[in-house]
């Protein structure tokens, strides 16, 4: 079967700061309030539905962010799971405190969205086995948490100890090494149907809203018909993608964020087109739409 879903991680300014081991005196709403908002109004435009992985403490935090959220479910897209608190060390904390962020993150996103919350993806796509036992026996439909794609895992590795070396110590952990190697294709796992997010075959490059503004409209132009032999494309982006440095007023040390170094005008171009691809070319639904098709393929 060919199918796709486009989803976006409202992950917060104050993560960023904690991904390269900053100070997040000076974060703002600006992702919720801007990138988000922008994404809705493109998917709109567009006519397609997407899900949106929620942190469940930005709707207790942010006024603006519970009002956005109830507007994205009334119109349709899908409100996720993100966690509680987005610990990015969620997998280290034992049993009984990854329950509590699940549970809490649960009551919090499906008081808002109307309905029980049927999708989860983990901070850092770091997961394991005893994070999906407890999603399936909550009766989750899916995980979207694996990203088998070594460029990427290498990246983080580099950055990561990179940022040892100078001083800094960064809230982001490394999955085992052998996540790099984990299927690419929808399956069960450990009792839950797990939807990774997208890497092209052989190379396993991955194909995420941060390595498409890397590459830009030519790149995509590039990988565009590596990308048509994948029967299902499950596209991750971050609120962060829509959001642009100048104009939303973001602190300028987050420039090291990948995502702030491209123009909103060349940002919605591209996304735009990749977008429609998805959608004349596979059809775009919401993860949790499909969850049942592919746990059944």
């Amino acid at each position: 079967m060919r199918a796709a879903a486009i989803n976006v991680d409202i992950d917060s300014l104050y993560l960023y700061y904690r991904i390269h081991g900053l100070d997040e005196a000076g974060a703002t709403d600006a992702v919720w309030e801007r990138g988000v908002i922008r994404f809705a109004e493109l998917f709109d435009e567009l006519g397609v539905k997407a899900t949106f992985f929620v942190v469940a403490q930005d709707l207790e935090r942010s006024a603006a962010a519970r009002r956005i959220a109830g507007e994205l479910a009334a119109a349709g897209h899908e409100l996720g799971s993100h966690t509680f608190s987005h610990p990015y060390d969620l997998t280290r904390l034992g049993r009984a405190a990854i329950a509590d962020e699940i549970d809490r993150a649960h009551d919090a996103i499906s008081a808002v969205r109307g309905a029980p919350v049927r999708g989860f993806r983990a901070p850092g796509y770091t997961i394991t086995r005893e994070v999906l036992e407890l999603l399936a026996e909550r009766g989750y439909a899916y995980d979207s948490s694996l990203f088998p794609a070594p460029p990427y895992y290498l990246a983080k590795a580099a950055y990561l100890a990179m940022l040892r070396v100078t001083g800094r110590k960064s809230q982001s952990i490394l999955d085992h090494p052998s996540v790099m190697w984990q299927r690419r294709t929808p399956h069960m796992r450990h009792g839950l149907l797990e939807i990774p997010v997208t890497v092209l075959p052989w190379l396993r490059v991955h194909v995420i809203g941060t390595s498409l503004l890397q590459l830009g409209e030519r790149g995509y132009s590039v990988i565009r018909p590596w990308l048509r032999q994948v029967e299902v494309v499950n596209l991750e982006l971050h609120g962060i993608d829509l959001c642009d440095l100048e104009t939303d007023g973001i602190d300028p040390v987050l420039k090291t964020q990948p995502d702030l170094r491209v123009d909103l005008a060349t940002k919605l171009r591209l996304f735009r087109r990749v977008f429609t691809d998805l959608r004349d070319g596979w059809g775009v639904d919401t993860l949790e739409a499909l969850a049942p098709r592919l746990a059944g393929a």
